[in-house]
């Protein structure tokens, strides 16, 4: 039996789910409930596993591939892991998939499944019945009978069967976020459904599609496949040729334009869960319709949703209120507004708060060191902090301009960046401060980096935590 391939696309940052999301560590990563729920990523890793599955591929950034091998091993899942160098939307991430699974196998077939999304009932027969006809050369987009006219979501306009597979549906036309009015047009008058993102087709049918559409983006993709290095860890595609891609989506650069795309309706439970709200409708709800993860009590509040990471949270007479509750940032909104979460975090960004990209996860532990006249001449006026910090996975650092700081890696992996530059550093391995701006370190390794810090000279005068390194 031919095997298909789930494609896990481990993109986007989420900021409707903002501050849970943030750009360096997006919802997908997040717990989908309390602390002993799975994330959506596992969640999305479990639900095609089996006979039918060979193991996932998942293409995702270098900062987050360490968050993704870690979270695999948790669910003691494989995986095929190919990272970008830089963001290049949906099409590109999926067919450097393509073209690396087609060498693997010319008749591989492809799964996309978004990472984010919520799936209650088990879709894979329908997924497996619909696997002769993506070997036949069509591309299956798999539908969701509305629940409403939905502003957010894409909508498939089916036409007429398709005669070799008459339970598919050619589609006529795939129209992304229509306003209200348009959607319940859409939904009364043409069947339309929600596009779900989940998509079943050939390697070999992508490829030739994609190349008919976009063929000097497809150049530039495949040749970043060709030059990638293949490690133990991860497939490291070329940034020179990646980075000349046309960013877009595999929607509006080959599914909108393909006359290969047809539609299978899912009768499923469904939620892209792309806000506090949707959050509110996946959970199971109190008696008074509230919804409470950790530490909150509550006094007469109803259809109210609490998430608080760390303290107590007290709620009195609330009713259809989000408080969502970090150790740097908290979000309260009403249910009906929670869309425009998005807005506030591009006010955060505009404002250049770090609180839009990164969590707070370190402060280093300074202390002033003071030479001893019997050291080296040079050094018998100066002073050091010095400091030790823990930079657990998937978290970040900002390290400020500066000529007189610097960071040891005593274990584990890191990512620099600075003004004009990047690098990865592994044990051993310095990072100095860059006088241009600052230096985000992001550990991008598969266990926590053990840090040493460094301030040295006249900059070095406290013994508390030195104010040149920031948790971000």
């Amino acid at each position: 039996m031919n095997k298909i391939h789930p494609l896990i696309l481990c993109g986007g940052s989420g900021k409707r789910l903002w501050p849970i999301s943030r750009t360096r560590s997006p919802k997908q990563f997040q717990k989908i409930g309390n602390d002993a729920s799975v994330s959506f990523f596992q969640a999305a890793i479990q639900r095609h596993q089996g006979e039918l599955f060979n193991q996932p591929c998942i293409v995702t950034s270098l900062r987050h591939r360490g968050i993704v091998k870690k979270q695999l091993s948790e669910i003691q899942s494989g995986g095929q892991i190919i990272c970008e160098p830089v963001p290049r939307s949906t099409g590109p991430a999926v067919l450097a998939a393509a073209y690396k699974l087609h060498e693997e196998n010319a008749e591989a077939l492809i799964l996309i499944v978004p990472a984010d999304h919520v799936l209650e009932e088990d879709i894979n027969p329908t997924i497996e019945a619909c696997t002769a006809a993506a070997l036949k050369g069509h591309i299956i987009t798999f539908g969701i009978k509305p629940r409403g006219p939905e502003r957010g979501f894409g909508y498939l306009v089916p036409c007429e069967p398709l005669p070799a597979f008459p339970d598919l549906m050619k589609v006529e036309q795939f129209i992304e976020k229509p306003e209200a009015s348009k959607a319940q047009d859409l939904i009364e008058k043409s069947e339309a459904t929600w596009a779900s993102g989940i998509v079943l087709f050939s390697a070999q049918t992508l490829i030739h599609e994609y190349e008919k559409f976009d063929p000097e983006t497809a150049a530039y993709v495949k040749f970043s496949m060709l030059r990638a290095a293949s490690l133990p860890d991860a497939i490291y595609l070329d940034a020179t040729a990646f980075g000349q891609a046309t960013p877009g989506s595999t929607e509006t650069i080959v599914f909108e334009n393909s006359e290969r795309v047809v539609t299978q309706t899912l009768n499923v439970t469904w939620n892209d869960v792309g806000s506090w709200s949707a959050m509110f409708e996946i959970a199971k709800p109190d008696s008074d319709g509230n919804v409470f993860h950790g530490d909150v009590v509550s006094v007469g509040s109803t259809n109210t949703m609490v998430r608080s990471d760390r303290r107590l949270v007290g709620v009195v007479g609330l009713e259809d209120i989000i408080v969502v509750d970090t150790p740097d940032a908290l979000l309260v909104t009403h249910r009906c507004s929670s869309q425009r979460v998005k807005e506030l975090v591009e006010t955060l960004k505009a404002k250049a708060r770090p609180e839009a990209e990164y969590y707070s996860t370190v402060k280093p532990e300074m202390v002033s060191l003071i030479p001893s006249s019997g050291l080296e001449h040079g050094l018998e006026q100066s002073a050091f902090d010095v400091g030790t910090g823990q930079l657990p996975l998937g978290g970040f650092l900002k390290m400020d301009a500066g000529s007189c700081h610097q960071l040891i890696v005593v274990k584990g992996t890191v990512e620099a960046q600075g003004s004009a530059w990047s690098k990865t550093v592994a044990d051993g391995g310095r990072i100095y401060a860059d006088p241009d701006g600052p230096v985000h370190i992001t550990n991008c390794g598969n266990c926590d980096a053990q840090l040493l810090f460094m301030t040295y000279g006249a900059e070095a005068t406290s013994p508390v935590a030195s104010p040149v390194f920031q948790d971000v």
